[in-house]
């Protein structure tokens, strides 16, 4: 049961992995804030829709179940 919970761990990561290299790219965020520029900020608090907002959602159910079966496998390794 150990070996299994491994390799599962092993594939979560692999997962997590291409879910965030998949999600869209925020830089022209990041870019006004360097640069001052203000005209985005008005929009800056709108929902994601569509796949956007999918890859955001399974990253973070992922990345909590990531967490707990790390924290199950510490526990079964004593």
């Amino acid at each position: 049961m150990y070996a299994i919970l491994i390799y599962l761990m092993a594939l979560m990561s692999f997962l997590i992995l291409v879910l965030v290299v998949m999600q869209p790219a925020k830089q022209q965020d990041a870019l006004s804030l360097f640069s001052g520029d203000n005209s985005s900020a008005l929009f800056s608090n709108q929902r994601r829709k569509g796949i956007g907002s999918l890859l955001q959602y399974l990253t973070g159910i992922i990345g909590v179940a990531w967490v707990i079966l790390g924290i199950v496998l510490t526990y079964l390794s004593k």
